[in-house]
């Protein structure tokens, strides 16, 4: 069955609503963003539903990944402000940070450049009318 412009359309958005949505609200919009398209038209076309399942869980995906990061980097941080305060010396007064400070840090940009990599390919997928699958995800909606 030949898919109609307005599904390929439709499946591109739903690739791209996780960008769009990191673009609106950073924590948690690449979820919203490729949740609500997918919600709206999954009822519509059936390639629609396909790729918004595989969007939503790739979102989900790194929206964790993200969030475990974050919370090693919390750790990380405050194990790092109160070592350099209880060796007497001001973490903002003298401003020695080093790798081990920002070694962590990265993995979140790493993080959203492969989600940014990942959804336009999906997205050039889907508007060329195939289904794509994330090398990478939980897949949480099934």
């Amino acid at each position: 069955m030949e898919l109609q412009k307005d599904d390929r359309t439709w499946g591109t958005l739903v690739h791209l609503g996780g960008i769009i949505g990191h673009a609106v609200f950073a924590a948690g919009g690449n979820v919203i963003g490729a949740l609500v398209i997918w919600l709206i038209k999954k009822n519509d076309s059936a390639f629609v539903d396909r790729e918004g399942k595989e969007a939503v869980n790739f979102q989900i995906t790194i929206a964790i990944l993200s969030l475990i990061v974050n919370i090693i980097n919390g750790i990380r941080w405050g194990f790092w402000s109160f070592t350099r305060v209880f060796n007497g010396s001001n973490p903002w007064r003298d401003h020695s940070w080093n790798f081990e400070f920002f070694s962590t840090v990265a993995l979140v940009q790493i993080l959203w450049v492969l989600n940014l990599i990942f959804s336009i390919l999906a997205a050039i997928e889907a508007n060329k009318g195939k289904n794509y699958r994330y090398p990478v995800s939980w897949r949480v909606v099934k």
